[in-house]
């Protein structure tokens, strides 16, 4: 079964490194994550943060996104003005040394070659610790349709 990494990220929230995977199991299933997402993570190795999970989760991550319907047929929220995916936004954000400022996000993205709308709106994103955070201040413009 594949998973979506902040379907991940939400299940170790508070994760304590350097954990093993019985560690990372328990605390994802006390954080309300699936039986098939305590499994995988049993299943890795120590892991000093959350990219080497990531990595030790590579063939597993990546998956539909939960409450989505068939695969053929995707349903996309109506969001207003410029809308993105996360997977964008991750890539685009990639080697972000937290806490960053909504200036410094969006040089970052700029950097790594987002485009403008996206720039744009990360500037206005507020002091965030982390991705999930960023995505939080991004959530009205998530989720539309990708070619919108």
């Amino acid at each position: 079964m594949a998973f979506q990494v902040t379907e991940v990220q939400r299940v170790l929230k508070g994760a304590d490194y350097p954990m093993d995977g019985k560690e990372l199991a328990a605390l994802a299933k006390k954080n309300g994550g699936g039986g098939d997402l305590v499994d995988a993570l049993k299943g890795v190795g120590t892991a000093n943060g959350p990219n080497e999970v990531m990595k030790q989760l590579k063939g597993d991550l990546g998956g539909s996104t939960p409450g989505g319907n068939d695969a053929d047929e995707r349903r996309y929220k109506d969001v207003e003005g410029p809308s993105f995916q996360v997977n964008e936004v991750q890539k685009h954000l990639k080697g972000a040394d937290y806490p960053m400022s909504g200036t410094q996000l969006a040089a970052l993205a700029k950097k790594n070659g987002a485009g403008d709308d996206l720039v744009d709106a990360l500037k206005g994103v507020g002091t965030a610790n982390g991705p999930n955070e960023v995505m939080k201040q991004l959530k009205d413009h998530l989720g539309g349709r990708p070619d919108a």
